[in-house]
């Protein structure tokens, strides 16, 4: 009796738990879907810095207003933050209740529900790591075409634009592999109006200078690496920051595997209790 008031507890505040963690990934997905504001607010420092760069070199747009594209950058992330987190909170309510009850029913359906998301999960998990390489192509694929075809110059206000332009301040880099990526280009005009003089034939864009000396890095068009990042490639830059948060990520998801399983297994040893009182 005693160890089964323990379980009940315990599975009780890991529901709660569970809830909490749902609740706290629909938030989330909201304020990356909707929450402009608070994101201008979170990134304000960085983003000053940052316009500051751009108005030295003669940009007139701010970045901030470019977070508004932050759904269309992220896609269904949001989304998909926003229906991961509403199941977990409807199975923690579930649970709660069911546990409350002590029913056998709806213990079996907390069960069944609990049991599908890990396998759903696990799945997730192994896809990714199978299908890596393949993401990674695309990944690249996708970005020489935005080069190729939505590249516009570093004082233009596409979106493609201002992300490679933000990428080459922000990482020190240029381009995919490097700056050879944008000579397939079809939309970069290759001349630059800076500080009231014009060069033509320029090599690489402007961002894909170093930002202590853009003056410099236009006299020698690109070829000095002192004052050029034309040979630093983004992709791997970009690529080592989203696998150091897919650890933690992946760490997240471990923790959150470990209580679905308490969970499940409490859960299942309630059931049989709940199954032995209705005899």
């Amino acid at each position: 009796m005693c160890f089964q008031t323990f379980m009940k507890i315990l599975t009780g505040i890991l529901s709660i738990v569970f809830l909490i963690l749902g609740i706290a990934l629909m938030i989330v997905g909201f304020i990356l879907q909707f929450g402009k504001d608070v994101l201008v607010k979170y990134l304000e420092a960085y983003t000053n810095e940052l316009n500051e760069y751009l108005k030295a070199a003669g940009a007139q747009f701010n970045v901030s207003d470019y977070i508004g594209y932050l759904p269309s950058i992220t896609g269904n992330v949001p989304v998909v933050f926003i229906v991961m987190g509403a199941v977990m909170a409807v199975v923690g309510i579930i649970g709660l209740v069911a546990i409350c009850k002590e029913n056998k029913c709806a213990l079996t359906i907390y069960i069944i529900i609990l049991a599908v998301l890990i396998v759903g999960q696990l799945t997730l998990v192994i896809v990714y790591y199978a299908a890596r390489d393949t993401f990674s192509a695309r990944a690249r694929e996708y970005m020489q075409q935005t080069i190729d075809t939505k590249y516009t110059g570093y004082n233009n206000t596409n979106m493609e634009t201002v992300l490679w332009n933000v990428f080459h301040m922000s990482l020190s880099c240029c381009g995919i592999n490097n700056g050879s990526d944008f000579l397939s280009s079809t939309t970069w005009p290759r001349y630059v109006n800076y500080s009231g003089k014009y060069y033509d034939s320029v090599a690489y864009p402007l961002t894909c200078c170093k930002l202590t000396n853009w003056t410099a890095c236009l006299n020698t068009n690109h070829t000095d690496a002192a004052y050029s990042n034309w040979n630093i490639g983004c992709y791997n830059l970009i690529d080592r920051v989203v696998q150091i948060n897919i650890v933690y990520a992946a760490l997240g998801t471990a923790a959150v595997l470990l209580l679905q399983v308490l969970i499940l297994d409490f859960s299942v040893h309630l059931c049989r209790k709940a199954g032995e009182k209705d005899i």
